[in-house]
Parts: structure tokens; C-alpha cells; sequence
């Protein structure tokens, strides 16, 4: 692809606590980010549910229909910058929720992925990634995109569990090259990037393009492992989460 960005901000942002996704985007399966293994409907109608609800507040507010395409995240991340002084927690949550199913959304369409999660609260659900083994929290990665650089101790940060807006990779049990499984190895490969602006640190953008970055790195190494391209379901992540 012809951008190799990552988000990665500036020494001069690395205070803001995130810069740590280069090094947690391959974060061990049994991280408190891992998802719940609950699969189904339900999960993808509330994700569609926030989704549509995305594209009326930008169609009211800025006379913009979403139509899911890559450059429509341009007008998402001009919303959620609009959005940065909203000192209310639940609105600054709720717009997260709808801007991240969205993007959700939007990654389902163009990459191939399925949602998980209880299907009540927006915060648990995770896409899973079919293309390789992958995982994040969308709605995660657009509160960050909304709140920008704040302190840890910012009120409008969730309280029951820390951010998680990384793209976590297999640590145990997929491909191993010279005894180094996929999360280790692809956090030195994004080390290894040029860092981006603080402003494009915070967008749903860079997210998307680092999303590809990551995925065309781990299927460049999987096929020099000599492995087949395949497409990875449910089953894969639920047996690959609960393995001892």
C-alpha cells in the first residue's frame, strides 16, 4: 500500500498514556481487551443500531450522508474533532458508541470481520477480523479519536476499565518464525515506522490505515511461513482465547 503510517504520535505526546498502541497492538490474547466469547445478532443489530444513529447526527449537523466508504471517515473524524469540547461524560460516551460502530461498520464492509459482544454495553463489543488473526474495540478507538490528548485523570474517560484501542494479534498458537509469535514480532515491525502528527494520531483515519498496514504485514509473513490464505471465524478465536 502506498501509506505505511502508524499511530504514533510525537515524543512530545507520548504522556497522553496511548502511544503505547505500536507495542499493545499485538497485546496477549489474555489481556483484559480479549472478547467475549458471545457471538450472534445481537451483537451486529446494536453495532448497526449505533451505526445508523451515527448517520442522522452527521446528516443534521453537518449535511453530510455517510455512505461507508473510506474517505467518508474524513467527515467522521471533522465530527468527533467538533465534538472534543463536550464536557459531559455520557454524551462524549454515547457519541463514541455511534462513531465507532460506524467505523465498525465501515471495516466489516471493506476488510471482512464480525462483531462480539453482550450486545447491552457498546465498550464490550469487539470486531474480529477475518483476513488474520486480529481484534480490536472500535468504539475504544473512537472515544480516543474524540477526546484527543487528555490527562489519565480526565473525567470524560470511562471508570470501569482502562481504553483499549489496540489491534491485538495472536501471541500464542499461530505462526512462529525463529520461536517469535505474531504479537512480539509485529510490535517491532510498527516500532519501526515513521511516527505521524498528533493530529493524525487522533483520527479514525489513521486508524484504518494502520489497520491495513497491520493486516498486510502479518499475511506477508504468514505466506513466507509458508502458509495458505484463509479466512478466520469465531471457532479460531474462541479456540485460540481458551487455550491453556
Amino acid at each position: 500500500m502506498s501509506d505505511t503510517r502508524t499511530p504514533k504520535p510525537s515524543a512530545a505526546n507520548d504522556s497522553t498514556g496511548d502511544a503505547s498502541t505500536q507495542s499493545d497492538s499485538a497485546e496477549s490474547d489474555s489481556a483484559a481487551g480479549a472478547p467475549p466469547a458471545v457471538a450472534g445478532a445481537a451483537a451486529e443489530a446494536l453495532a448497526r443500531e449505533l451505526a445508523g444513529n451515527f448517520r442522522g447526527h452527521v446528516r443534521r449537523a453537518l449535511g453530510i450522508d455517510l455512505d461507508g466508504s473510506i474517505t467518508s471517515l474524513a467527515f467522521v473524524d471533522h465530527y468527533l474533532r467538533s465534538s472534543r469540547d463536550e464536557t459531559r461524560a455520557p454524551i462524549v460516551t454515547l457519541v463514541a458508541a455511534e462513531a465507532g460502530a460506524y467505523f465498525g461498520e465501515l471495516v466489516r464492509e471493506h476488510v471482512g470481520a464480525s462483531w462480539v459482544g453482550d450486545a447491552v454495553d457498546p465498550r464490550r463489543l469487539r470486531l474480529l477480523m477475518s483476513p488474520q488473526f486480529l481484534y480490536c474495540s472500535p468504539i475504544d478507538q473512537a472515544l480516543e479519536a474524540l477526546l484527543g490528548p487528555v490527562a489519565a485523570d480526565d473525567e470524560r474517560l470511562p471508570e470501569d476499565s482502562p481504553l483499549d484501542t489496540a489491534f491485538h494479534a495472536r501471541s500464542k498458537g499461530g505462526v512462529e518464525v525463529d520461536d517469535q509469535d505474531d504479537e512480539s514480532w509485529l510490535a517491532e515491525r510498527l516500532a519501526e515506522l515513521p511516527p505521524v502528527s498528533e493530529q493524525e494520531y487522533y483520527t479514525l483515519t489513521c486508524r484504518f490505515e494502520t489497520l491495513q498496514v497491520v493486516l498486510e504485514l502479518l499475511a506477508a509473513r504468514h505466506s513466507g511461513a509458508g502458509e495458505s490464505p484463509r479466512e478466520y471465524t469465531l471457532r479460531d478465536y474462541v479456540d485460540a482465547l481458551t487455550s491453556g
